[in-house]
C-alpha cells in the first residue's frame, strides 16, 4: 500500500494555533442528534526487472489431458463459496473500458458537456474528538466541532460547484467520542491516524450504505490542548501530519486523515458555501485528489498530480503556483484541476488536464471492484489458496476468499481478503517458463502483479500473464507452489470462480 507523508505541521507558542507546512516526502507504508453508538452524527444530502512488453493474447487455453476429477474436501471452518456466480471477466472488461474510452475522447477533444445527471458521491466523514499517543492526549472542544460541520458543508458545495454539478456530494459526518490511539509513522516523528486503527468504525458507519470514500479528522491544535499536553513526554516532538492519503479508487475503499487546526481569521463562519474559503477544507480536498490519481494510469491520459503546483523542475509541463497569493493554499491550482481547465504544456502547445465530466463515474468505490470470489481447480483437485508460509500460492483444500478488481487494459488484480494488501505477483517480473508465482505487495511493476482472466467456452477461465508469452497461472499438484507456463502444460490451468457468500 502506498501513502503519501506530503504535508506536515510544526508546532506553534502559547495560545496561539499550530501553523502549517509542507513536508514533500513520499514513503510507502507496507497500508445533527445524537446516534446509535454515543456520538454526534449529521448527514446532509447532497518486485525485480520488468520483462517483455505485455500483450492481451485471445487464444483459448487447451485442457491437459488426464487431469484428475476428485470433488474437492471442504475443511471446517473455511469460507463457504456461494451460488455460482455468472460472471464474464470479457463483459467486465468491456463495459469499463466503454466508459474508459468515452472519457478519453471527451478528454481529447476538449468537450466539457456536462453529464445529463451528475454523479453520486458519497463521503463517510469521521471527527475523531480524543485522540491518543503515550502521555498525548488532544480533544476536540464543541467549536472544533461546529467548525468541522462547515468545514464538511464547504467540501461538499465547493467541489459541486468547481466541477459544475457534474459531482453531487453527499457528506455523512459523524463524531467519535472514544479515545482513540494515533500511530507513529515509520522513521520519522510524525504521527497519524491509521486505517487500520479505526477500521471498526469505518465499517460500522459504512454497512449497509453507500459510501465511496472515507475521511477522518482529528484536533491537536487550540489552547486547550496545548494546555493539556506542555510539558509531557514527546510535546513538541512528535506532531500529527496535517494531512495523509492511504488509498484511492484503486482501493476498495479511498480513505484521507487530516488535522483540522484552527480557522484563519475572517474565513469563518462561512460566508458562501460554494466558496472554497477554509483551509481545512483545502487540506480535505488535497488529499481526496490525491485518491483519484488512479485515473492517470486507468484512462492512460495526462492527468495531472496533485503536487504539480510546485511546477518546474519536477513537473515541467505545470506552471508554479503559489499558497496564499494566488489563492488560499494552493486552491486555485485545485479548481483548475477539477474543473478540467489546468494547463499543461508540450512544447508550444497547451493542453487543458483534469476532471472533465465523464471521468466523475470512474472514481465510483465500484466501478473497478469486480467482487468476492472462491477459485477451484476446474479438475476438482482444490482451491487457489494463498497464505503466510514458505508456499505462498498453491491449490489445497481449504478455500479462499479473492477480491477482483479491474486495473486497466483487460488486467485485473487479485489480492486475497486474508491479506489485503498482496497480490498475486510473478516474481522479479520475469516472463519465464516455470519461473515462481506467489503473493507480494505493491511493486510498481503492474504487468508482473496484474492478470488476463480469460472466459474460456466450457465456463472456466484462465490467468494468463499480460506479458507478450501469454503464459498460464499453473499449479502442477496441491502443495506445490503455483508457477507459470505455456498452455497445454501438465498441471491446473482453468479455474472456476464462484461467487464468495460472506459465511464462514
Amino acid at each position: 500500500m502506498k501513502c503519501d507523508l506530503e504535508r506536515a505541521r510544526r508546532m506553534g507558542v502559547r495560545g496561539g494555533w499550530f501553523a502549517a507546512i509542507l513536508l514533500c516526502v513520499a514513503l510507502a507504508l507496507c497500508a445533527c442528534g445524537k446516534d446509535a453508538e454515543g456520538g454526534k452524527a449529521s448527514e446532509r444530502k447532497g518486485s525485480g526487472t520488468p520483462g517483455a512488453e505485455a500483450a492481451t493474447p485471445t487464444q483459448e487455453v487447451t485442457q491437459p489431458e488426464g487431469t484428475p476429477t476428485q470433488e474437492v474436501k471442504q475443511q471446517e471452518g473455511t469460507p463457504t463459496p456461494g451460488a455460482e456466480k455468472s460472471v464474464s471477466f470479457a463483459a467486465v472488461v468491456a463495459d469499463t473500458e466503454r466508459k474508459v474510452k468515452e472519457a478519453v475522447e471527451q478528454f481529447e477533444k476538449g468537450d466539457y458537456t456536462r453529464l445529463s445527471e451528475p454523479v453520486q458521491y458519497h463521503v463517510l466523514w469521521l471527527g475523531f474528538t480524543h485522540v491518543t499517543f503515550g502521555e498525548l492526549d488532544f480533544r476536540m472542544t464543541e467549536f472544533d466541532r461546529e467548525y468541522l460541520e462547515a468545514v464538511a458543508l464547504n467540501f461538499e458545495k465547493s467541489v459541486e460547484s468547481i466541477a459544475e454539478h457534474n459531482v453531487d456530494i453527499t457528506v455523512q459526518l459523524h463524531f467519535v467520542d472514544d479515545a482513540v490511539p494515533l500511530t507513529q509513522y515509520p522513521g520519522a516523528e510524525w504521527l497519524y491516524l491509521a486505517r487500520e486503527t479505526v477500521a471498526s468504525y469505518i465499517e460500522r458507519y459504512t454497512a449497509g450504505k453507500e459510501i465511496d470514500t472515507v475521511l477522518t479528522t482529528v484536533q491537536t491544535s487550540g489552547d486547550e490542548n496545548y494546555d493539556r499536553n506542555v510539558g509531557k513526554e514527546g510535546f513538541g516532538v512528535h506532531d500529527v501530519i496535517l494531512g495523509l492519503k492511504t488509498d484511492g479508487i484503486e482501493s476498495d475503499l479511498g480513505y484521507s486523515t487530516f488535522n483540522l487546526t484552527k480557522p484563519a481569521e475572517g474565513t469563518y463562519p462561512l460566508a458562501d458555501p460554494e466558496i472554497p474559503s477554509l483551509y481545512a477544507t483545502a487540506v480535505a480536498v488535497h488529499e481526496w485528489m490525491h485518491q483519484l490519481e488512479h485515473l492517470k494510469k486507468l484512462l492512460g491520459v495526462e492527468y495531472p498530480d496533485t503536487h504539480a503546483y510546485a511546477g518546474p523542475p519536477e513537473f515541467p509541463n505545470y506552471q508554479k503556483y503559489i499558497a496564499d497569493l494566488n489563492d488560499y493554499d494552493f486552491f486555485e491550482f485545485y479548481k483548475l484541476v477539477l474543473s478540467g481547465k489546468c494547463p499543461c504544456t508540450d512544447g508550444d502547445s497547451v493542453k487543458f488536464v483534469g476532471m472533465y465530466p465523464k471521468m466523475w463515474p470512474l472514481i465510483k468505490r465500484n466501478v473497478l471492484n469486480v467482487g468476492a470470489f472462491v477459485v477451484k481447480a476446474a479438475d476438482g483437485s482444490g482451491y487457489l489458496t494463498a497464505s503466510d508460509g514458505e508456499v505462498p500460492l498453491t491449490i489445497s483444500d481449504e478455500a479462499c476468499v479473492w477480491n477482483i478488481r479491474y486495473l486497466s487494459n483487460g488486467r485485473f488484480v487479485l489480492s486475497p481478503e486474508k491479506y489485503p494488501n498482496l497480490r498475486i505477483d510473478l516474481g522479479n517480473a520475469w516472463d519465464v517458463e516455470a519461473n515462481t508465482i506467489g503473493i507480494w505487495g505493491y511493486t510498481g511493476y503492474d504487468d508482473a502483479q496484474s492478470w488476463l482472466l480469460v472466459d474460456n467456452a466450457d465456463g472456466t477461465c484462465s490467468i494468463r500473464t499480460p506479458y507478450e508469452s501469454g503464459r498460464l497461472l499453473t499449479v502442477v499438484k496441491p502443495g506445490q507452489q503455483a508457477q507459470l507456463f505455456s498452455a497445454g502444460a501438465e498441471g491446473i490451468q482453468r479455474w472456476i470462480f464462484t461467487a464468495f457468500d460472506g459465511s464462514k
